[in-house]
């Protein structure tokens, strides 16, 4: 084979190789992340008509961080919440209705705001935490939770 053919070769198989590693890793980081029990426990078919924050932060417990690549809806109906189209594999939308948060705590970072909640799991009891970065959005959900 020439130089040539092996390049046709390899170029192909590097972007199909490196699409299916992309997809293995951002599938896993929403099951090990706590994404996909929570959008089972609360599904978010189509987003609500509301405020739309694009590109925002936001962390799973301990294991999955979303750093710039959510989008975010605050409606009358909860807290809707989809990954952007690059990070969607194992990523369903979420729905989080505002009953559903049993706890909120804002805390001020060095540059920004953040606010931890706490969203009951109805099967198990317990609760999923997640924290949300940013002052317009930690206000807007603050406002949404009837905290100011």
């Amino acid at each position: 084979m020439t130089d040539s053919a092996h390049l046709i070769l390899i170029v192909p198989g590097f972007f199909i190789c490196f699409g299916l590693l992309w997809s293995v890793i951002v599938f896993l980081i929403g099951r090990l992340g706590g994404w996909s029990r929570l959008s089972r426990l609360y599904p978010g078919n189509q987003p609500p008509p509301g405020q739309s924050w694009r590109w925002v932060s936001a962390s799973f417990g301990l294991f999955a961080s979303y750093r710039n690549c959510l989008d975010i809806t605050l409606s009358n109906a909860g807290l809707y919440l989809r990954p952007v189209i690059i990070f969607r594999i194992g990523h369903s939308p979420i729905l989080i209705p505002w009953h559903a948060i049993v706890r909120a705590r804002r805390s001020d970072l060095l540059i920004t705001k953040a606010i931890r909640l706490e969203v009951k799991d109805p099967e198990t009891g317990g609760v999923r935490k997640l924290s949300f970065y940013g002052s317009n959005l930690t206000s807007a959900i603050e406002s949404g939770l009837g905290m100011t």
